[in-house]
């Protein structure tokens, strides 16, 4: 059997517990990279022992094949398991051996149809859930399927006790978040989303992964596969070693990625929503997201994808995307519960106190006037920044660039060189086309002398 970790003993018995009292069904919410599998596989075990039969079932057949490698390793005898994907479960009911107990992980989908399916067809069986984060975006809590809820400790306190790793956050924001748009099923459209990702920027995202983890393996989070593919290409041009990955990539092909990933003989792998729910990928310490989203599911799923634990590292996240000023860092507390959320009005939808510093790009309190990382002395006191207040978001994507991007759409005027450079800072910022041409004249880039040739 696995050796668990205190915390996750106490997160087991607490479980225990409440079923112990009464309750058919516990949610178990505990943090990405808290070793929910090792739980899963514990629980399992014990069931199992017993003589009972456990049902685990979850929505991705990756995820199935993970569980079973996982209670191989525990000397689970699988004749007494059924593990499946939910929807072959549901097909299946009235073939399927009867379980003593119901697993389900990535519980945050528990609300769908066919899991409802299972377990009214079960009602009497008790069920555990597992889920990092209990949220859904249309605000409806997992009341209706969990009876009682109990948390592992927080992401903080993993860090300190060395459970994850910690590590620097840094926020240069290459796009444009005001053309992203909402969909019916919450997130951003992906018509938004090629509207908010120019292709122009994926050179800065080379140069901004060059200075802040130069030489580091690095997992990149694309919103489709054509910017994915582009993300590639932009590395490669610099002598990087990079490939791309999505769900159609085939098996076999991705199976040859993450080996060579592994083996280091990759430094760059760019996919696309393919690495985030509990996908089995080596250990990495650096994290490019250039995935916006309205979910905080899938940002943690993202970016704390690199903080699994291992002496002397520290994790880098590269945020492109401002998901910060939405949810916030990774270990931003939240309040889990079973309940419906309230809908928020748009005054209401306050983001983070937090702040990008003007010259390392880490994302600090909204109040330091000195960057605690750098050491630079921030020229304007910020209040932090609201979910909605897209004028802020875009002073970010034109003016957070000081030293390291060079694309003449981010430049500060005081970096460029030519009329050109300033004709394409006033288009990318709006100005009127005269300030280019008073801005030239006056650093000496048009003398009266070029006027007259040019005329």
């Amino acid at each position: 059997m696995f050796q668990l970790h205190p915390y996750q003993s106490k997160l087991v018995e607490q479980a225990r517990q409440k079923l112990a009292a009464g309750n058919k069904s516990v949610l178990l919410v505990s943090p990405a990279g808290s070793g929910k599998s090792v739980i899963i596989a514990e629980i399992a075990h014990l069931a199992v022992e017993r003589g009972g039969n456990v049902m685990f079932m979850v929505h991705r057949q990756e995820l199935v094949n993970q569980i079973v490698q996982t209670f191989q390793a525990d000397d689970i005898d699988l004749q007494d398991t059924t593990i499946m994907t939910v929807g072959k479960i549901a097909n299946r009911l009235a073939r399927l051996p009867r379980p003593s107990l119901i697993i389900t992980d990535e519980s945050h989908h528990s609300l769908a149809k066919t899991y409802r399916k299972i377990y009214d067809y079960y009602a009497e069986v008790p069920r555990l859930g597992f889920s990092a984060s209990p949220w859904r975006m249309n605000g409806q809590g997992l009341g209706d399927v969990y009876e009682a809820m109990v948390e592992g400790p927080s992401v903080k306190w993993l860090i300190e006790h060395h459970y994850l790793a910690p590590y620097d956050y840094y926020a240069p924001t290459l796009i444009d978040v005001q053309k992203l748009q909402t969909s019916s099923t919450g997130d951003y459209t992906n018509k938004s989303m090629d509207a908010a990702v120019p292709k122009a920027i994926f050179g800065d995202v080379v140069s901004h992964y060059q200075h802040l983890a130069s030489g580091r393996q690095a997992i990149v989070y694309a919103h489709n596969i054509e910017a994915s593919k582009q993300v590639v290409e932009a590395f490669q041009s610099v002598g990087i070693s990079a490939v791309h990955a999505d769900a159609k990539t085939p098996k076999a092909q991705r199976n040859r990625i993450m080996h060579d990933f592994k083996a280091g003989e990759i430094t760059i792998l760019s996919n696309v929503d393919l690495i985030s729910e509990g996908f089995n990928v080596p250990d990495v310490g650096v994290i490019i997201m250039l995935r916006p989203t309205a979910s905080l599911v899938l940002d943690i799923q993202q970016s704390m994808r690199g903080m699994r634990y291992k002496q002397g590292k520290r994790s880098i996240i590269i945020d492109h995307v401002a998901n910060a000023y939405r949810f916030g860092l990774p270990d931003t507390e939240h309040i889990w519960t079973l309940h419906d959320r309230p809908k928020k009005k748009a005054k209401d939808k306050q983001g983070p106190p937090i702040k990008t510093c003007d010259a390392c790009y880490a994302v600090i309190p909204a109040q330091c006037k000195v960057c605690p990382v750098c050491g630079y002395e921030l020229e304007v006191e910020s209040t932090g920044m609201g979910v909605d207040d897209a004028a802020q978001l875009k002073k970010l994507t034109v003016e957070n660039f000081k030293f390291v991007v060079k694309h003449p759409n981010h430049m500060q005027p005081s970096e460029a060189t030519s009329l050109k450079d300033l004709q394409q800072i006033a288009r990318a910022r709006g100005y009127k086309p005269g300030w280019a041409y008073y801005q030239a004249k006056n650093r000496g880039f048009i003398t009266d002398n070029k006027r007259r040739k040019q005329a």
